[in-house]
C-alpha cells in the first residue's frame, strides 16, 4: 500500500487530470466553449523592426553566456565550501540564460523611449485577476494533454530503443536533502524559468514570428525550440506541446503573465509530484 503522502499526491494529481479534461470537454462541445474559440485573438501584431530584435537577443546572449562564467568567479568559493556546492553551482549556472532575458526585458522597459518604443507596447495591460483565472485554465488544458503525449511518446522512445532516463535536474531534485539547494531549485523552477523562458519563447520568437511567417510556422518554430534547448529527448514532444498551448494561451488573451502563471504551475504539480514520490 502506497504511503499516505503519495496516496494524496496521487489523489490530487488524478483530479487535477479529470478537471482539464471537463475543462476542455467544455472548450470543443459548449456553445460557450465555441464562443470562446471563435473570439479574435487579443495579441496585437508586434512593430519590431530587425535592428532592435537584434539589440534583444544581444543583451539577452551577453547574460546567458558570460554568467555560468561569472558564477564560479564571484560564488565558487563560498559555494565549494559547502557539500552541495558542486551541485548549487551547475544549477545557477545552468539558469543564467533565463536570468539574462528578465534582466534584458527590464534595461528594455527602462530605454524602451529612447531606443526601443514600441517593444512591448501593444502587450495588453496586466490584470491580476484576468492574469490568474487565465493561467490556471490554461494549467488545467495543459494537464490532461501532455500527460497523454507523455505516454505516447516514452512509449514510441522505448519501443525504437531510445533511453527514456530524466532530466538530470529532476534527479537532482528527486535526492536533494539540503534545505538551500531544494529552496533554490524551487526559486528557479517557480520563478526564474516561467519569467525567463516565456519572455524568450512566447513574448520573444513566436510573437515576432506569428505576423511575419504562418502562425503554424510559428507555433512550430517556437515550441521546437523551447523542447530542443532543454536537451532531453524524454520530454521534448511534451515539452513542444507545451510550449505551443502556452503559445495559444499568450496570443488568445494577449497577456504574456497568462502563459507565465500556468508555466510556474505545470512546473509545481512536477516538483509536488517528484517530492511525493507518487506513482502517476
Amino acid at each position: 500500500m502506497l504511503p499516505f503522502s503519495e496516496q494524496i499526491a496521487a489523489i490530487l494529481e488524478y483530479a487535477l487530470v479529470f478537471a482539464g479534461i471537463a475543462y476542455l470537454c467544455w472548450l470543443m462541445f459548449s456553445p460557450g466553449g465555441r464562443a470562446l474559440r471563435l473570439r479574435a485573438p487579443a495579441l496585437a501584431p508586434w512593430d519590431l523592426d530587425p535592428a532592435r530584435l537584434f539589440a534583444m537577443a544581444w543583451l539577452v546572449l551577453v547574460v546567458g553566456l558570460l554568467g555560468p562564467a561569472a558564477v564560479p568567479m564571484v560564488f565558487g568559493a563560498g559555494l565549494r565550501a559547502r557539500p552541495e556546492g558542486q551541485t548549487l553551482e551547475m544549477v545557477v549556472s545552468g539558469s543564467m540564460l533565463p536570468v539574462g532575458v528578465i534582466l534584458a526585458s527590464l534595461l528594455v522597459r527602462v530605454f524602451r523611449r529612447r531606443w526601443l518604443q514600441g517593444a512591448y507596447d501593444s502587450d495588453r495591460r496586466p490584470s491580476f485577476g484576468a492574469s490568474l483565472r487565465g493561467g490556471f485554465l490554461t494549467f488545467l488544458a495543459v494537464l490532461p494533454i501532455v500527460s497523454a503525449v507523455s505516454v505516447g511518446w516514452i512509449w514510441l522512445l522505448e519501443r525504437v530503443g531510445l533511453p527514456t532516463a530524466n532530466q538530470e535536474l529532476v534527479t537532482f531534485f528527486a535526492e536533494a536533502q539540503s534545505p538551500l539547494l531544494i529552496g533554490t531549485m524551487t526559486t528557479l523552477a517557480l520563478v526564474v524559468a516561467p519569467i525567463g523562458e516565456e519572455l524568450v519563447f512566447r513574448a520573444g520568437i513566436f510573437r515576432y514570428l506569428r505576423t511575419r511567417l504562418p502562425r503554424w510556422l510559428a507555433f512550430t518554430i517556437s515550441g521546437g525550440v523551447f523542447a530542443a534547448l532543454h536537451l532531453n529527448w524524454v520530454s521534448f514532444l511534451p515539452l513542444f506541446v507545451l510550449g505551443v498551448i502556452f503559445a495559444i494561451a499568450y496570443e488568445r488573451t494577449g497577456r504574456i503573465s497568462v502563459a507565465m502563471l500556468a508555466h510556474a504551475l505545470f512546473n509545481l504539480n512536477t516538483l509536488l509530484i517528484v517530492l511525493s514520490h507518487a506513482p502517476v
